[in-house]
């Protein structure tokens, strides 16, 4: 399953991927899609993911709601995949950028 949205506001880019991971867990969560691996091309955030680094930084509050998340037993794993690889999300992405709303 794929989602796409828009924020208002301007966000840093990790925070927006980080966000993007959030939004992701909760959906895998809310449509009983699991066990879920979840994949992304932001390799900072996968590795603070993994790593259960929690910065003093706005990424942080993100990072602390995402390890919540995966405490759930629902989920495997969050792991890096190069954009090359990951067309079709980079792709939502873009469409997403001059959207407004969110596309599931």
């Amino acid at each position: 399953m794929f989602v796409s949205q828009s924020f208002q506001g301007v966000l840093q880019p990790q925070v927006a991927e980080a966000v993007a991971v959030l939004r992701g867990l909760r959906l895998a969560l809310e449509s009983g899609l699991y066990p879920a691996l979840l994949e992304s091309d932001a390799l900072s955030v996968v590795k603070m993911i993994n790593e259960r680094v929690i910065p003093c930084a706005d990424i942080g509050i993100v990072l602390h709601d995402i390890l919540v998340e995966l405490g759930n037993p629902c989920f495997i794993s969050v792991s890096f995949v190069p954009r090359l690889a990951n067309c079709v999300a980079h792709n939502l992405a873009k469409l997403a950028l001059g959207s407004e709303g969110e596309f599931v």
